[in-house]
């Protein structure tokens, strides 16, 4: 065998080897710790315990409220957990709300080995939904996400058969995960080692048996019936605008807010105000808050 056949031989395992670390690292993210909680913001803070409707056990924060207006779930983005949707939680708080904020499956301190981004974790919300419903059945509840959360809102609402909800807030849901994780290589490797990155989406489809060109936002989003914002940055690289406008027309009942200069997620923590502004005006436009 030649040296330069020994090298190609190298290279390619090589190769294999790096998508193979790749898609590994992708279903099993880190683990980063809580880093805020109700608590620290002023607010009641109880941990609980659940599980999710697949048997995943799960972690979270219930806010209590005495005479609550609406109850709030919030999910959590990819590589987040619960401390992330907390200054959300607050400010929906001191609107009336009762809030619970919860880590998906292998994030904070779920349980759960592997994550699907957004497609095994619609369990983790439909679980989140019905803890909140138990606590006070009756009062109208609103779905809030972030990213990955945003598209597991979604697809639990549209696919889940007990998991339902009076209005969704989805702040930079992908629109279909296969260009979701493209995406996400563009943006913090570019596009020449994305295009060498692509045939992760095929191992990770090996691995969990989920196809990621098969779970898809929109898709979900025409299925429902409640009110829906749609929260978007205009330079989001993760998720590009297009991808935003896709889920925006799947539904007539679904609002597009879109954030000049914003990247993925940016607007609530660049545009407070703004973005507080619209969820809030959503919330009393549609009868989940009012002046009573």
């Amino acid at each position: 065998m030649s040296i330069a056949t020994i090298l190609i031989l190298a290279l390619i395992v090589l190769y294999l080897a790096i998508l193979l670390g790749v898609s590994w690292f992708s279903l099993h993210p880190l683990r980063i710790p809580i880093f805020l909680s109700p608590g620290a913001l002023g607010l009641p803070q109880e941990s609980v315990a659940f599980n999710s409707t697949d048997g995943v056990p799960l972690r979270g924060w219930w806010i209590h409220h005495e005479n609550p207006k609406a109850v709030a779930v919030l999910a959590h983005g990819f590589l987040m957990n619960r401390a992330e949707p907390t200054p959300m939680a607050k400010r929906l708080y001191e609107e009336g709300f009762a809030c619970l904020l919860f880590d998906f499956r292998r994030h904070g301190l779920s349980g759960g080995s592997i994550s699907t981004v957004g497609w095994a974790e619609r369990h983790d919300v439909a679980a989140a939904v019905a803890l909140a419903r138990a606590r006070y059945p009756g009062v109208k509840l609103v779905l809030w996400g972030s990213s990955m959360g945003a598209a597991a809102s979604a697809l639990a609402v549209a696919h889940e058969p007990d998991c339902h909800a009076d209005a969704l807030i989805l702040d930079s849901a992908y629109s279909r995960l296969v260009d979701a994780t493209g995406g996400w290589w563009r943006t913090f490797v570019g596009p020449w080692i994305t295009f060498l990155l692509m045939p992760t989406w095929i191992l990770g489809w090996l691995f969990t048996r989920i196809d990621p060109r098969g779970v898809d936002v929109a898709d979900a989003i025409s299925k429902l019936h409640q009110p829906i914002l749609l929260m978007h940055g205009d330079a989001d690289l993760i998720v590009p605008l297009e991808a935003a406008k896709r889920n925006q027309n799947a539904n007539p009942l679904a609002e597009l807010v879109i954030f000049e200069g914003m990247q993925h997620s940016q607007p609530r923590w660049q545009q407070t105000a703004t973005y507080d502004a619209r969820v809030l005006e959503f919330l009393r436009k549609n009868g989940i808050l009012t002046d009573n």
